[in-house]
């Protein structure tokens, strides 16, 4: 069986269109320039179609419970996506239960320290950090999202940090360690020993730790891992018959926490008609559409489609890196995001979505095969930040460099 290379060039020309939705930018094609050229080794033919239609839109919210990162800090200086906002609220929890503390516990020092996995930007611009207490609960059995509005009295406004140090020495383990006001120790110690039986009684006494990053100049998002070797908080005391006494508490397991992201509004783009725009924190997707179905149909009458693939180039930034990953997922005709059958059914390897030599590329053969035979599937495709309650990443398409390749042979 000979196979014929059947390509899909698209060469597109966008501009930017007004919308009713705010939340989406319309990049649309204009179909008296685009052009998808079929060559096979019986028939040359062009048509002139639209190949696609591209929209960046504003994520939402992303859910952000229980994550394995934290991310903290403030980038404001990026040219193309403006503020991205890292904040958390995080729970402590007790390593034992039946905490005795002894006569007259009185509080030595507090220490909070958080191991740290990477960061997104210039590290050594985070040089301002508030930590907060608040009366308010989160749970550990509940779901919460990245734009979660808490009900109740805010934060108090004392800012409990008192120093902070970061090591970016890699060879050891980066940490972030932080010198907490006697205040917050000497109220756990308070509690007595009644409420440090077990954790789920000393978590309805005790409330939130609420982090946020306000350097005078920000320019980085560090991604704090509550699970590390070196992430605690220990409360140093003595008390009437013992110096030199210590109760630790873990960030991790019975620990709930949110990562909180600011709302990032298509506005905050400076829009180039000629790229897209992907941004993980609840930032932006790009939402494709192909077009065409029914033409395209009948230029493969009579091929068997072995694979098709998509590509994006993307912009190439030392500073503010792509994604190492991007995600694809299909829109289905009840409006929601499935997974592709090509990932869900050949795995990652086959599917890809790998930033590699300047672009991502994605196996969607099985997609295509269904859009062209299965009335149900639909044509919209969205492309999203892979991990994107864990990083800060984002990325710029280029689209006039998509291009879907089809590898077809003669039945």
């Amino acid at each position: 069986m000979t196979r014929i290379y059947c390509s899909f060039f698209i060469l597109v020309i966008f501009v930017l269109t007004s919308c009713d939705d705010p939340g989406v930018v319309g990049l649309e094609v204009q179909p008296s320039s685009d052009k998808i050229e079929i060559f096979s080794n019986n028939f040359s033919q062009t048509d002139s179609l639209p190949a696609l239609i591209i929209l960046t839109e504003s994520v939402d919210s992303l859910r952000t419970d229980e994550t394995s990162s934290l991310l903290l800090g403030h980038i404001y200086t990026d040219p193309y996506f403006g503020d991205n906002v890292g904040a958390f609220v995080t729970q402590i929890a007790l390593t034992e239960s039946n905490i005795d503390l002894g006569n007259n516990p009185i509080v030595d020092s507090v220490v909070m320290s958080y191991s740290y996995s990477g960061y997104y930007g210039d590290l050594s611009t985070i040089t301002a950090i508030a930590v907060n207490y608040s009366d308010l609960y989160i749970y550990k059995d509940s779901i919460y999202y990245s734009n979660h509005q808490f009900s109740g009295s805010p934060p108090g406004s004392e800012d409990l940090l008192l120093d902070f140090t970061i090591s970016s020495d890699t060879s050891t383990s980066p940490i972030l360690k932080m010198i907490l006001d006697n205040s917050i120790g000497q109220q756990i110690l308070d509690l007595g020993n009644s409420n440090l039986i077990n954790n789920e009684t000393f978590q309805e006494n005790f409330g939130l730790l609420w982090f946020n990053e306000y350097s005078p100049t920000p320019n980085s998002i560090i991604y704090l891992n509550p699970s590390g070797s070196n992430s605690n908080f220990t409360v140093y005391y003595h008390n009437s018959t013992s110096d030199s006494l210590s109760l630790s508490f873990i960030l991790d397991g019975d620990a709930a926490r949110i990562n909180l992201f600011n709302e990032k509004p298509l506005s905050n783009l400076t829009i180039d008609p000629n790229l897209s725009y992907v941004q993980s924190m609840a930032g932006y997707k790009a939402n494709i559409s192909l077009q065409n179905i029914n033409l395209i149909k009948e230029d493969l009458e009579g091929k068997a489609i072995n694979k098709v693939t998509i590509s994006l180039n993307a912009n190439d930034d030392s500073f503010y890196p792509p994604h190492e990953n991007l995600s694809l997922v299909r829109v289905d005709s009840a409006g929601n995001n499935v997974f592709l059958a090509d990932l869900s059914v050949e795995g990652v390897t086959h599917f890809g979505g790998e930033y590699s030599n300047g672009k991502y590329e994605f196996n969607i053969t099985r997609y295509f095969n269904n859009l062209l035979n299965n009335d149900s599937f639909t044509n919209q495709l969205y492309l999203l930040a892979s991990g994107g309650a864990v990083n800060a990443n984002r990325t710029i398409i280029d689209n006039s460099s998509i291009t879907i390749s089809i590898l077809c042979s003669d039945l």
